[in-house]
């Protein structure tokens, strides 16, 4: 029998799932570029409130993820719940041009709930374009994650003139424009490019008699008395929540259950990897994640934005700095992929672990730049653009590091039955880290520029030193995955 031809062209409905996405991220990396700016400088809120609320904010946006596939599989399936998170996004970012506290809380908490709902569904959807074991696969996923680049360079660069001009109005309202041309692509395309494709299951368990669904309402509920500033209360009742949960799933389907194979020692010391190296990965994202907050509001302070060209003055908007990441990303990302092949064909590419510490080194670099830029204020002084775009520069390159190997560490570890669960468990330390970061933006001007910034170098640099001290002990629980 004839080896089935492959081809080397990517589906149709792949391009149509990039603009969808890249149309999404333009929304939400425009609104997020401005979000701490308009929270400071137009709603008068305090930096650490500010901070610390768009640190529960971007937490959120990560634990919803967990909402939006679980409801997706069983109820709604991923077309449905892509049409839904669109709507929900678009509305938030209409809520959010109001300029009132009260509506800013409703916008997030829609934005939140139709996050959920699109992330995790848009990319099951590209997975579901391919065949098991077809090998466009890969370089689909590819070309879906430059999409994600492509709105998040382009998304603060068409609401930076508008913030800068304290017109945030317009900006929010250019946002979920973006975001209603996605949803309206995917709408038109759907039916000609990708039919039967993410419909819901043929089977539905009775919506008000799953437990999961009460479960899911209750932490919503939490969340919400979160945001209102019971933090304490909401966490203990959580974990109260969870234990009540674990508990009765383990009597009802405990039966069900016992036919399951059970982990062997070696599944559970790389399931143990898993944990550590995600707990390692808080460390990181909190550093990494004060560019939407600490340093939207240092480039806003402390930058000089003004050039001169051709005889004319022109002030560069704060968040545009926030297209630097994506754009380096773009560009450099392609370099350390054959970077590390390269290693790899001469048996010198480092494992991950040392990828991580590696990630932890650069990240440090990236803000002892800052320490060295925050050391050059002098009086009303500002500082030149440069420290914050190389700043920005070495931040990438960690990213580089550990994103994408992290996420490819938890496909090799983990154990085929528990893949997204522990793949669920990863995005929770990016939750985590979010959070961890606001709190600790909020320190921003309570110290000084050279303490903030010379924190954010020891840690990290203390981070891969007890990284280092374990990595013998990692790389054993490894059993050989590189």
């Amino acid at each position: 029998m004839p080896a089935k031809a492959i081809s080397d062209k990517q589906p149709t409905a792949l391009w149509l799932v990039f603009a969808t996405e890249m149309w999404e991220r333009f929304s939400y990396y425009a609104m997020r570029s401005i979000l701490i700016l308009y929270m400071v400088y137009l709603l008068g809120m305090g930096k650490e409130n500010a901070s610390n609320l768009y640190g529960t904010f971007t937490s959120l946006v990560y634990l919803s993820t967990l909402l939006g596939g679980f409801l997706a599989d069983r109820y709604l399936g991923q077309k449905w719940a892509i049409v839904i998170g669109g709507l929900f996004i678009a509305g938030g970012m209409f809520v959010m041009s109001v300029p009132s506290l009260g509506m800013l809380y409703a916008a997030m908490g829609c934005i939140i709930l139709g996050n959920g709902f699109f992330k995790p569904n848009i990319t099951a959807i590209v997975g579901q374009l391919y065949e098991k074991n077809d090998p466009r696969r890969d370089g689909g996923f590819t070309i879906f994650y430059m999409s994600v680049n492509i709105g998040a360079f382009f998304g603060p660069l068409a609401v930076g003139s508008f913030a800068l001009a304290d017109n945030y109005a317009a900006a929010f309202w250019i946002a979920g424009a973006g975001m209603i041309i996605g949803l309206v692509l995917f709408l038109l395309g759907y039916k000609k490019f990708m039919p039967g494709v993410g419909l819901p299951p043929t089977k539905k368990p009775v919506f008000y008699k799953d437990p999961a669904i009460w479960a899911l309402a209750g932490s919503a509920a939490l969340v919400a008395l979160y945001l209102t500033g019971l933090h304490a209360l909401a966490w203990i009742l959580f974990a109260i929540l969870a234990i009540v949960y674990l508990f009765y799933m383990r009597n009802v389907k405990g039966k069900k259950s016992e036919g399951t194979q059970p982990l062997t020692k070696t599944e559970k010391q790389q399931i143990a990897v898993i944990g550590i190296m995600a707990f390692f990965t808080i460390f990181f994202w909190a550093a990494f994640e004060q560019a939407g907050a600490a340093l939207n509001l240092f480039a806003y302070e402390y930058t000089d934005r003004v050039i001169h060209l051709f005889g004319k003055t022109w002030e560069i908007p704060a968040n545009w700095f926030q297209s630097l990441n994506p754009l380096y990303i773009v560009i450099f990302a392609p370099v350390f992929s054959k970077i590390w092949l390269a290693l790899a064909k001469k048996g010198k590419e480092p494992s991950t672990p040392a990828k991580f510490v590696i990630s932890l080194w650069l990240l440090a670099i990236g803000f002892a730049i800052m320490v060295l830029g925050a050391f050059a204020l002098i009086g009303n002084a500002k500082i030149s653009l440069f420290y914050l775009a190389f700043a920005y520069l070495f931040h990438t390159f960690s990213e580089l590091c550990i994103s994408p190997v992290g996420k490819s560490m938890v496909t090799k570890l983990a154990p085929a039955r528990l893949v997204s669960l522990l793949m669920g468990m990863w995005f929770l330390s990016n939750a985590a880290a979010n959070k961890l970061a606001g709190v600790y933006s909020g320190y921003f001007q309570k110290i000084s520029n050279v303490q903030f910034f010379l924190w954010l170098v020891i840690v990290p640099l203390l981070v891969s030193g007890i990284l280092m001290l374990c990595m013998k002990g990692i790389k054993k629980w490894m059993h050989g995955v590189h």
